[in-house]
């Protein structure tokens, strides 16, 4: 049975799996973004951005996750995991989103501040922060979750041994 440090080890690992996940589910929401913001720029005959707008926004996403990363996912899924102390997948879902709407509205609101957007643009732009993040955050939560009922139990594992052994 691991204990001590491994404990913890395991731990960070699977909120370091989760945030990966959330990340690349970040990305991914860049990409679906563009063919979106294409497409209606085809349907609308208007400028299409140019052949690395897709590229550059993709990439653009990729650098926003990272930078969320330890800002506001791996924050959200700890607060969910140690406020939901039962377990449960829905509970800690909920508790994470919302730490995460609250995180990314604060940090979408300061920077539109600081760049002088003006209010009405800036509680939009928050709200738009709020759903851009609500997909990767439960990515998170569910990996990070879904890692710890997978991890083979050591006691099963040598129960499962001496099972073949007597067989």
């Amino acid at each position: 049975m691991i204990t001590g440090k491994g404990v913890m080890f395991v731990k960070i690992a699977r909120h370091l799996a989760g945030a990966a996940v959330a990340c690349l589910v970040f990305v991914v929401q860049g990409a679906v973004v563009y063919l979106g913001l294409l497409a209606y720029a085809i349907m609308a005959n208007a400028d299409t951005g140019g052949p690395l707008a897709g590229p550059v926004l993709v990439l653009l996403a990729g650098v926003v996750g990272v930078a969320l990363v330890p800002l506001l996912f791996l924050p959200a899924s700890v607060v969910g995991e140690v406020a939901a102390k039962s377990g449960r997948l829905l509970a800690k879902l909920l508790v994470a989103s919302a730490v995460a709407a609250v995180l990314s509205m604060i940090y979408v609101f300061l920077v539109a501040v600081a760049t002088d957007v003006p209010i009405v643009k800036s509680v939009l732009a928050s709200l738009l922060g709020v759903l851009a993040v609500l997909g990767p955050t439960a990515a998170c939560v569910g990996v990070s979750h879904g890692v710890r009922k997978i991890r083979p139990n050591r006691q099963a594992r040598e129960a499962a041994d001496g099972m073949a052994k007597v067989g």
